[in-house]
């Protein structure tokens, strides 16, 4: 296959420090022999989705990067939480475990109508459901399990930071971590 016909799965997303990444793996570490889902995402690849793009073309990533940084010349610099944890799907059989997302959720909101908007122009498609930020934690609760456990949320905080950056990333299924940078963009200061 010529570069010129090589596709990878892309999104944009806002990244986790470290730290904060190391108080969500703790957490969800403790879970894992009483929550029984079949897939706990690599610490390495938490994050925040801003825009899911699909399989692209690598000679897209130029034109990418530079919406992005335009995109990023509107916004500044914002503090974020990752705060309380949530599950999409049936309480007791939940499809995703996440952590949620506090701070200046506004600003993050956006970013996101920024990058949706200079990403639109190169034909990608925003998703019809609202955004709705988090972290996604684990995937597929196992068959025939219930979560006895409630979902706590108060007070649970695993750390802020503030962002600075939109993350181009590659999705590769078939090692983990399973998400490459494929570019770094930094807002104005």
């Amino acid at each position: 296959m010529s570069v010129e016909e090589e596709k990878w799965r892309l999104f944009v997303a806002v990244a986790l420090p470290e730290p904060v990444k190391n108080q969500l793996h703790a957490w969800c570490l403790e879970r894992r022999k009483d929550w029984k889902f079949r897939k706990w995402v690599h610490p390495a690849d938490y994050h925040i989705t801003l825009q899911f793009l699909g399989d692209t073309p690598v000679t897209q990533v130029q034109a990418l990067l530079d919406g992005l940084r335009e995109a990023a010349s509107e916004a500044r610099p914002f503090r974020l939480e990752a705060a309380g944890v949530g599950a999409f799907g049936r309480p007791d059989q939940p499809r995703v475990l996440w952590c949620g997302v506090d701070g200046d959720v506004d600003a993050l909101r956006h970013l996101h109508s920024r990058v949706i908007a200079v990403n639109s122009r190169l034909g990608y498609v925003p998703e019809e459901r609202p955004y709705a930020p988090h972290i996604t934690l684990a995937r597929k609760f196992s068959e025939g399990e219930k979560l006895r456990e409630p979902l706590a949320n108060k007070g649970l905080s695993f750390g802020d930071w503030t962002n600075d950056t939109i993350m181009l990333y590659r999705t590769r299924v078939t090692v983990s971590p399973m998400y490459e940078v494929v570019g770094i963009v930094s807002m104005r200061k």
